[in-house]
């Protein structure tokens, strides 16, 4: 047993090649990673200029491989070393062990303070674990894994950063309750939808609404404008312009909401989301069942008022034009009161859990 860094185009066929057996064997999840990752082993993100990315797999003595992940170190962040796009056999703790020491080492040689497991290199990609609901298929942009693979990093004595999402059954007569509130939010606020004739300006607005509001979120760091724009580029391939929402302020921005519907709904499970998924969103006009909100962020100076109730009660008005019935949550820390009581009050339950596992090296 031995560890193989990827360096080279064969090797990271390879690395894809597993998570796909991993995927298909499962037969349950959605690999919504898989994409990006050939985006990352081409070298033609921008996000990965600012990255230090190295994709490490642990063989047998057959050079079968037993798990794998990527290891990076970002710029902006870096006190921790981070182990994602992790997939492994079960039964292979030592393989595991192995993988988690040469992700320290390489953080040690950074200079890193902390290992994290379960950030996709920026939240914006991706952050924990599933940790409950196993049985359940993930919806878009959400992991989707064993409970095994928990049991290998709990076994390591990491701190435990917990996070939650919420589920919505119906949305009839959801918001009725802060009517008056929505009435006097709707005549102070302006409310516009993307506009992609205006790309670039709205993808900065984005950005910049991003950076000033998650500036004390845990494992956030500062975006640049050319890494949002890529990745909404690539959600527009399916989103409309109406999921994602600006609100403002006398004319300046106040804040923003970002949902889509449950793309995974158009796969079948155990497949890799890809290109073909885009072409049946395109010409088969499915219907999906299930919205997905993303984030949604305030300004400061415009926190307080109910301004998220006014964001989430444009994205319902949205919803019935898609067909949509349902909505999930995206993850929130576990510690995020403010976001906890907001889903508290207009879903119906706590849904899927997920974890983030720290170590100090």
């Amino acid at each position: 047993m031995k560890i193989h860094i990827c360096d080279n185009g064969n090797d990271k066929k390879k690395f894809l090649a597993f998570r796909t057996k991993i995927y298909r064997e499962k037969n349950l999840y959605i690999d919504n990673n898989y994409f990006m990752l050939k985006e990352i082993f081409s070298e033609k993100l921008h996000f990965t200029k600012s990255v230090f990315i190295v994709p490490v797999m642990v063989v047998d003595d057959n050079e079968s491989i037993l798990c794998e992940g990527i290891v990076a170190v970002a710029d902006n962040l870096p006190e921790y070393v981070q182990l994602c796009f992790f997939e492994a056999l079960e039964g292979v703790k030592e393989a595991v062990n192995l993988l988690v020491e040469d992700a320290v080492k390489i953080g040690q040689s950074k200079g890193c303070k902390r290992l994290v497991i379960g950030l996709y290199g920026h939240v914006n990609y991706g952050l924990g674990l599933l940790d409950s609901h196993f049985d359940k298929a993930n919806s878009f942009s959400s992991p989707g894994n064993p409970s095994f693979y928990n049991d290998y990093f709990r076994a390591l004595d990491c701190e435990e950063i917990k996070l939650n999402s919420y589920f919505t059954h119906s949305l009839d007569g959801r918001l009725m309750r802060y009517e008056k509130i929505l009435e006097k939010l709707n005549r102070e606020y302006e409310f516009k939808k993307f506009d992609k004739k205006h790309f670039e300006d709205y993808s900065k607005m984005y950005t910049d609404l991003n950076n000033q509001c998650f500036t004390d979120h845990k494992y956030y760091y500062v975006r640049d404008y050319k890494d949002d724009e890529e990745m909404l580029k690539e959600l527009f391939l399916f989103m409309k312009e109406d999921s994602l929402i600006f609100a403002f302020k006398d004319g300046k921005p106040a804040g923003f909401i970002l949902w889509y519907p449950d793309y995974n709904e158009l796969a079948k499970p155990g497949e890799a989301f890809g290109t073909k998924h885009y072409f049946k969103n395109l010409f088969e006009n499915k219907k999906i069942k299930t919205a997905k909100v993303m984030e949604y962020g305030v300004l400061d100076e415009f926190r307080g008022v109910g301004l998220p109730f006014a964001l989430i009660a444009h994205v319902y008005s949205i919803l019935s034009n898609y067909g949509v019935s349902q909505v999930e949550s995206s993850w929130i820390l576990a510690d995020n009161e403010d976001s906890n009581s907001f889903c508290r009050a207009f879903c119906d339950e706590l849904y899927k859990e997920y974890v983030v596992y720290e170590k100090e090296i």
